[in-house]
Parts: structure tokens; sequence; C-alpha cells
């Protein structure tokens, strides 16, 4: 291998390298900086042509050096900010690195190890390149999904519903898509999973759900005074419309982080149909509710 070739592999990758960990950490880094990065960490890859240079290769060398490249290129202000970085570093480093080994080991392409170093002979510049790239795009794609999921944190609340003598505890998610309101009176109707709520409902409501059955038929079979509580109103979605049973329970308390709001005369549209994919919430509060129910 070339020298000049092995230094610009190794200034590809520890570029690429210290954009995953700028990335990883939220830190805003100059293409200067970042090139200056890469360059000095290509240049430690050719102490590998030097007598004696062993020790720098061993776990502790490489801690070191490794540090002192991660501190040069980010100009860490704090401690605390300087390790963040530092195990960042390590991680897309072992990321990066399992790729290439992972596509190295489905090929026939001999390697060597040497001064603690891993290199394939004869170089296969391609490999290196597809490691940087399938690593980038599962980054990417996870970065992504753990992105939504904490928007869908922050949109997520517990809900706990009690009536009379029984209580449920609930997660909640505010759907801003949900629109769905009482057509006499024009409240905000939030949506709640059958099973989430079935010990509050009157017998005759759960055995039409469970078996299947119209419950809205099931409601004049109740008593006039449990029968206030209930009713019934239309949807229509792209892919079906019909009618939903509506429910207000005694009393409803939404928690936040240091607080519990009392959302009074809360009122919910029930369906048997399930309201996420994991089953991981079993409420979608209509966007208005607080402006209604909450105090």
């Amino acid at each position: 291998m070339y020298v000049e070739d092995l230094f610009a592999l190794n200034f590809m990758i520890n570029t690429f390298l210290f954009y995953i960990t700028a990335r990883l950490t939220g830190r805003i880094i100059t293409r200067s900086r970042l090139f200056a990065g890469g360059a000095l960490a290509a240049v430690y890859s050719l102490i590998i042509f030097m007598p004696d240079a062993h020790l720098l290769y061993t776990w502790f060398g490489k801690l070191i050096v490794s540090f002192f490249l991660v501190w040069f290129t980010f100009r860490p202000s704090r401690p605390i900010e300087m390790l963040r970085l530092y195990g960042a570093f390590f991680l897309a480093s072992f990321f990066l690195a399992g790729t290439i080994f992972a596509l190295h080991f489905f090929g026939t392409t001999p390697a060597i190890v040497r001064g603690g170093a891993f290199y394939i002979e004869p170089p296969r510049p391609g490999m290196l390149f597809a490691g940087v790239l399938i690593t980038f795009l599962l980054i990417a794609g996870v970065w992504h999904f753990s992105e939504k999921q904490r928007e869908r944190s922050r949109l997520r609340h517990r809900l706990v519903i009690k009536d009379g003598d029984k209580d449920v505890t609930l997660w909640a998610l505010v759907d801003t898509g949900n629109s769905l309101r009482e057509p006499v009176t024009g409240k905000p109707l939030s949506i709640v999973n059958y099973s989430a709520v079935k010990s509050m409902l009157p017998g005759v409501l759960q055995e039409a759900f469970d078996r299947g059955e119209n419950p809205v038929e099931a409601l004049l079979c109740l008593d006039h005074i449990t029968a206030g509580r209930f009713g019934i109103a239309p949807y229509r979605s792209l892919e079906n419309a019909g009618m939903l049973i509506t429910f207000r329970p005694e009393e409803a308390f939404l928690h936040g982080d240091d607080t519990v709001r009392t959302l009074a005369g809360l009122r919910f549209a029930i369906t048997s149909k399930p309201l996420s994919l994991d089953n991981d919430v079993e409420v979608l509060l209509h966007p208005d509710v607080l402006d209604f129910f909450g105090r």
C-alpha cells in the first residue's frame, strides 16, 4: 500500500468519524476544523512506517492519541463536554469498524493485523467507501427514528381516569389530526381503546364489544341514569365511516412532568381498534381538550 493511498483513505474515514461525532453530540463544527482533524488523524496512521513506533499502537497509546485528536478537532471548553465527545468518537469508530469487518468477512479478501491496526491486503478502497456509506445510512436512520421517538414522547402524557371505585392509568398522545366532536354540544372527543376502559363499562357494552356486535344497540339496555354518561358520535375516515360510543367518566387527571391538570368533563369515543402499531398509546387526546376541560 502506497503512503499517499493510506493517508487518503484514513483522511476520508477519520473526517467521517469526526462528522458523525459532531452529529451524535449536536456539536457545530466548521469544515476547516473538521478537515484539519481528519488530516491530523491520517498523519497518525503513517506512524506504522516508523521504526519503534509500537508504543503508539498499544491501547494506552491509542487512548491518548484519540483524546488529543478529539480535543484538537472540537476544542471543548468543559471537561464534561470533552468526555461526551470522546465517548461519541469511540462509538462511531466501533460502529464503522464493525461494518467494515462485516463486509470483509462476507468476502474472501485476505487481511493482516500489524501494530494493532487492521489492514486489508490487497487494497480495497471500495470496501471502505461501502463501509462509510452503510454506516452513515444506518446512523442516519437510527437518528431519524430516535428523533421521532423523542418528539413523540414530548407529546405523550400519563392520563388517570376514575369512575366510581374504578381507576385506570393510560398513556395518552396529543393527536393534532383528531377533529372528532360531539354532534350536539360540539365539545372535543378524545379517542380511547376499548380494552383500556373495559372495566369501567357496563356489562352489556362489554359483551357487545367482545362479541364484535354493534355496541350502539346495547345502549338501549342501559338504565336512564347510566345512559346519561354515554352517547354516540358519527365519524368518517379515509377507510370507512360509522358510529362510535362516547363515554364521560367521573374524573380525569393529566400528569405532566411536574404538574397535574384536572380534565373536568372529559369525553371519549371508544374504538376497538389499536391506536398505535406497538400498542404503547391507549388514548388519542383531541388538541383542544385542555381549552375545554383543563384547569
